[in-house]
């Protein structure tokens, strides 16, 4: 009778468990899905002050902005967090992130992102806004950044 009873609570933990497993909104993205976001990326019209030159991406979500590409000493440091990601009908891979930056030695600020990476891997678009995630990439928007992969 007691194996009887066990068994059957198992069974119900385990249904309900897979029933809300249908409903979860916030599946976290595997590792795997940084691989196009890592590298080095650089965009020398950017070689100043206004925008970071060169970006050091990580797949452990972390990252370094330098001004000028030739910096060793990086001005801008931070971390990101992959919320959503798909593959658009041209094999482009798009990213709705969530990031943290600032300069070095102060505070923090969080901001959102929509990435879009070519299907080659080799150039990165994306729009950056403090209060929610862009809708689409539009190059005449202020916030639009373009980098290239550093080979």
């Amino acid at each position: 009778m007691k194996t009887r009873r066990i068994i059957s609570i198992l069974i119900l933990v385990l249904a309900v468990m897979v029933i809300s497993k249908g409903y979860a909104t916030d599946e976290k993205v595997s590792k795997k899905d940084y691989r196009f976001v890592s590298g080095t990326w650089i965009n020398e019209e950017y070689n100043s002050y206004a925008f970071p030159a060169r970006w050091e991406m990580r797949r452990d979500g972390s990252w370094d902005g330098y001004n000028r590409i030739s910096d060793t000493g990086k001005k801008y440091t931070g971390h990101y967090a992959i919320v959503d990601n798909w593959t658009d009908s041209e094999g482009n891979i798009w990213y709705k992130m969530h990031v943290w930056y600032g300069p070095i030695d102060e505070e923090h600020i969080s901001g959102y992102e929509l990435d879009k990476f070519s299907e080659s891997g080799k150039v990165w678009e994306y729009i950056a806004d403090k209060f929610a995630f862009p809708t689409e990439i539009d190059e005449s928007h202020p916030k639009y950044h373009i980098y290239y992969r550093q080979e």
